[in-house]
């Protein structure tokens, strides 16, 4: 099955950098585009809190619920200016969800679902 999946940055930069290293999955379709005004922003949620500077392992429940300040995540979308598309193999989902972490990108969390 294949998912497809949109991850949102603070520059065009860092959705090129993510977009780069996500060549290594099979994912198609990709493309980076600035993020259109009227875009609903509520349901997009950093990627297993990127604002942890631990070194722990990536948990996929995090992304789902992750454990950082909502009012902090709140904020940070205000910053968010492009917007990465792409698809990919369902179970590659995880290692992608990686990569966009590194790069300190969000996902939508229907994404997840």
């Amino acid at each position: 099955m294949t998912k497809s999946v949109q991850a949102y940055f603070a520059t065009e930069n860092d959705a090129e950098s993510a977009k780069a290293s996500l060549q290594s999955l099979s994912i198609g379709r990709e493309t980076v585009e600035a993020i259109p005004e009227d875009t609903d922003m509520t349901p997009i949620i950093p990627v297993a809190g990127s604002t942890n500077s631990g070194g722990g392992t990536f948990n996929f429940t995090e992304v789902v619920s992750p454990k950082q300040d909502h009012e902090h995540a709140k904020s940070d979308k205000k910053t968010l200016t492009h917007i990465l598309h792409f698809t990919l193999p369902a179970e590659e989902i995880e290692r992608a969800l990686q990569i966009i972490k590194d790069h300190k990108g969000y996902i939508n969390r229907k994404d997840m679902e």
